[in-house]
């Protein structure tokens, strides 16, 4: 289990809470908990970004792929519990719609 992100199942729904105030596309966990959970047999995925005030470009980029990905196995993923100002930036890219903001 990772300092960094907690993965909660229940049923066929599945919780990644991000602990860390900023997502790291860099970040070796982000990508072995996304590539993990693309594995398992869930429909609804949801990205607790509670405590997450700054997401990388990367982490963004992490985040597109690993939606793209999930749309192909017939997976949901939103976004939950998100601070105002990266639901914002978000809207700003254009994204809020992406991810059922």
């Amino acid at each position: 289990m990772s300092e960094k992100i907690v993965i909660e199942e229940s049923g066929s729904t599945l919780k990644i809470k991000f602990l860390e105030q900023i997502l790291d596309g860099n970040s070796p966990e982000l990508r072995d908990t996304l590539n993990a959970v693309l594995e398992k047999p869930v429909k609804d995925v949801q990205l607790d970004m509670e405590k997450v005030v700054i997401v990388s470009s990367l982490g963004i980029s992490r985040l597109l792929s690993f939606k793209n990905k999930a749309d192909e196995k017939k997976m949901t993923v939103k976004i939950i519990n998100i601070q105002d100002k990266l639901k914002e930036t978000l809207k700003k890219l254009m994204l809020d719609q992406f991810f059922g903001l």
